[in-house]
């Protein structure tokens, strides 16, 4: 497939330039539309109820369950936002963007793979050799 252009209003694109100067701008529109192609695929949202330890009391969300481990289990709501529950320590975090969720190193690396996979990320695990 040959490459696409993407049009950006004047003022956006002005923005771009001038913030996003060391950005993989490409990169970047890629992982947005990865992550909204993921959406699509994804149906059947359910209620998901978690104790949450710090603020001592049940939360409540719309979820797919997109990935589990051990340590933690991970949802995709349909705002696009992942959602994912520490087991041991009775937390729930969220990340807008895939890559703010690969690059926590509290999330293990089953879990991550399994989110990877089901948003059609590519997953690569590091070797410390």
């Amino acid at each position: 497939m040959p490459d696409r252009t993407i049009y950006l209003p004047e003022a956006l694109a002005a923005e771009v330039r001038a913030t996003l100067t060391d950005m993989n701008i490409s990169a970047v529109c890629q992982a947005a539309l990865r992550a909204r192609l993921a959406l699509k695929r994804i149906d059947g949202y359910q209620r998901v109820v978690l104790y949450d330890g710090k603020r001592e009391h049940d939360i409540a969300f719309q979820g797919h369950k997109i990935g589990s481990s051990e340590k933690g289990d991970a949802w995709l709501t349909p705002k696009g936002v992942i959602a994912v529950y520490d087991h041991r320590e009775q937390e729930l975090r969220t990340y807008d963007e895939y890559d703010a969720f690969a690059d926590d190193e509290r999330i293990d690396n089953w879990l991550r793979a399994d989110v990877a996979d089901a948003l059609g990320e590519k997953y690569v695990k590091e070797l410390d050799i």
